[in-house]
């Protein structure tokens, strides 16, 4: 089963957790519904594309924990918590983390509590867990990072604490900086064995070495869409929780979401939440 993990900013949302199905521009979490803007946000993009996936595969739907976080971080140690005790009983094989604010122990115990899981899910990390990953030191102990160019140059800034003081300014990141940056990350051991980095040119990586990359469709307003990153996100996580082998399902996902994009011919002033409905025929063009 795929388990996603992170907040939403919804003020006075518990702990809420249980299958998500996404349809009709709504998440249903177990018993609690997201609707309008609150499908569009972060957590909840990822997840909705998830849902999406899983249901296009034929799969379980990905089961989702999250919690109402507006910037104090105790929606992000209440999901850390939760996932360090549970985390056996959920009987993950893909576990995603999301959105989740910098926070140093509760982080380092669950990812220590994960590596005693068994069976041991794949682990994978996208936005704030990304960074949160790297800034404790703990990204060897996951299996794959989604960054975007910003990301990927914290990550690959070994005297960086946090974002805002890399050494490599976000617009600066070309293609050919992403494969230095992407081996400068592996070798210094800030890096999992699998990156996936989402830019013009998206580049798949393994242990610091380029694989793939996906420049077609060529969908140019994708890129002034906000949480396109995280359908990626989301699309990978179930191509992987279906068997499919991680540098290729990271191959596939970028795909995806780029026919996604072909499939709506979006404007910048596009929402996401009118591309989300349209993976399922992307992973047919696709797959």
């Amino acid at each position: 089963m795929l388990v996603l993990a992170g907040t939403v900013p919804i003020d006075g949302l518990g702990l809420t957790q249980g299958k998500c199905i996404y349809e009709g521009r709504r998440l249903t979490i177990g018993d609690t519904v997201l609707e309008g803007k609150y499908v569009t946000l972060g957590t909840a993009a990822m997840a909705s594309a998830a849902s999406v996936a899983c249901r296009t595969l034929g799969i379980e739907p990905p089961h989702l924990i999250t919690y109402g976080d507006t910037g104090m971080g105790d929606g992000t140690v209440k999901i850390m918590e939760y996932l360090a005790e549970n985390i056996s009983s959920l009987g993950a094989d893909v576990l995603t983390l999301h959105y989740l604010l910098p926070t140093r122990d509760p982080f380092i115990r669950l990812v220590e509590a994960l590596d005693k899981a068994e069976p041991r899910p794949f682990f994978i990390a996208d936005a704030g867990a990304l960074l949160n990953a790297k800034a404790t030191g703990m990204a060897k102990h996951f299996d794959l990072f989604t960054p975007d160019p910003g990301e990927l140059s914290f990550i690959a800034d070994a005297n960086a604490a946090h974002p805002a003081y890399v050494q490599h300014f976000i617009f600066e990141v070309d293609d050919t900086e992403i494969e230095r940056l992407s081996k400068k990350t592996w070798d210094e051991g800030n890096a999992p064995r699998y990156l996936l980095v989402k830019a013009a040119v998206d580049h798949i990586l393994v242990e610091g070495r380029v694989v793939g990359t996906v420049t077609e469709p060529l969908v140019p307003a994708l890129e002034a869409i906000g949480g396109t990153g995280d359908t990626i996100t989301g699309i990978v996580s179930a191509l992987i929780s279906s068997g499919m082998e991680p540098a290729e399902a990271c191959l596939k996902a970028a795909r995806i979401n780029r026919h996604m994009g072909a499939i709506v011919r979006p404007t910048p002033a596009t929402k996401i939440a009118q591309l989300i409905p349209a993976i399922a025929e992307a992973m047919g063009r696709v797959l």
